[in-house]
């Protein structure tokens, strides 16, 4: 197929709009439940006040504010794809803007501007928020308030006609060069796509042994790496042999997996789930924080941190023969795991496969190997 024949056939895929309109009737359009922000973003996207405040200078001086992209839901929503830190500042300025619970985000008094510098201390209203702000704040006059709510925004419509994966695709290439982690990327599409799957994941990312067994670093928390290793567990867990395979990148291959579980509806939650939590439940009961970390069989000591290698080679044997697994008394459990995960550290195929710089797409089917060998006879 020639370029300009692969041009065509893409741009067919894909139907944009645009439109604009009031910041008045963007708040109504929110407040009415047509124009979904998703509160869930706001905990990755946050602007710093100062950020927040030079925004709102901007509208009030009418500097041109970048476009803000949504796409059209088949219940005729808009989800915003691209601007939810835009329209959050604004909502939040004005006084609108709900949280995950539904609760209203309380405004702070803006930062002074580059431009004004009497924004310091401005609200947009002091109503309802009186016992919340500072004593030194002070709010916007109603002519202010008038013309703020009248400057125009642009928005960037993907019709719901487009192809269903155009708005995922569209998120990854806006946000390319935001200072996001993998897998918060990968957080807001599961928002986009299931809601509740995004909720789902970062249940299990709270499990008390889960957290108790990886001891990850704040660095790591902040990046989200305990739910990508919850969706890596699922995702090799899940995955044939042939899939792991010929798996590719590992980011895409977690993307895929995740959209693979939401798109599938025998993807059971509910066995997932108890398995999940039984798995770390047992390991944390057993090893504790030494689960993933380096053992030293010399000294018959653990150290170090957490290896995604030993996680990916334990956690996945486990969960592949976790019947046999959970049939054996928890203290008889407990002993053999704590018999059976220093040899994997000893296992000559994990030492030449496993460590730092070797590839994950070469280094994960290795490893599932190990782990279902020598986790397969409790």
């Amino acid at each position: 197929m020639s370029l300009q024949e692969e041009i065509e056939q893409r741009a067919q895929e894909i139907h944009t709009d645009a439109y604009s309109m009031s910041i008045n009737e963007a708040v109504a359009m929110y407040t009415e439940g047509d124009l979904d922000v998703h509160p869930e973003f706001q905990r990755i996207f946050r602007w710093t006040l100062e950020q927040q405040s030079k925004l709102i200078e901007s509208i009030f001086l009418g500097i041109p504010i970048p476009p803000i992209f949504v796409a059209t839901r088949k219940d005729g929503v808009w989800d915003v794809v691209d601007g939810v830190q835009r329209l959050s500042t604004i909502f939040r300025f004005m006084g609108v803007l709900t949280d995950e619970s539904g609760a209203i985000d309380i405004p702070a008094p803006l930062k002074a501007g580059e431009y004004l510098d009497a924004l310091q201390g401005t609200v947009y209203s002091a109503e309802p928020f009186d016992d919340a702000l500072p004593a030194n704040s002070f709010e916007l006059d109603d002519a202010q308030r008038r013309l703020f709510k009248r400057a125009r925004l642009d928005f960037q419509i993907v019709q719901k006609e487009s192809d269903e994966q155009a708005k995922y695709d569209l998120f990854q290439r806006l946000n390319s060069g935001t200072r996001l982690s993998e897998q918060e990327a990968r957080n807001c599409l599961a928002v986009m796509l299931d809601a509740t799957f995004s909720r789902w994941i970062d249940s299990l990312a709270a499990d008390e042994h889960f957290s108790n067994v990886m001891n990850i670093s704040d660095r790591q928390h902040d990046e989200a790496y305990d739910a990508e290793s919850v969706l890596r567990f699922l995702a090799i867990t899940e995955a044939s042999g042939e899939e792991r395979q010929r798996m590719g990148d590992v980011g895409e291959f977690l993307t895929q997996s995740l959209r693979k579980f939401i798109a599938d509806p025998d993807f059971d939650r509910s066995f997932q789930e108890a398995r999940f939590r039984e798995i770390f439940a047992a390991l944390d009961d057993a090893l504790g924080s030494d689960a993933f970390r380096r053992h030293d069989p010399q000294r018959d000591r653990y150290s170090g941190r957490f290896s995604v290698s030993a996680f990916e080679t334990v956690a996945s044997g486990l969960a592949r023969h976790w019947d046999g697994w959970r049939a054996l008394d928890a203290t008889e459990r407990s002993h053999e795991l704590q018999r059976l995960v220093p040899t994997v550290w000893q296992d000559p195929t994990f030492i030449q496969r496993a460590g730092g710089g070797k590839a994950a797409e070469r280094r994960i089917p290795w490893m599932v190997e190990i782990g279902e060998r020598i986790f397969s006879r409790p």
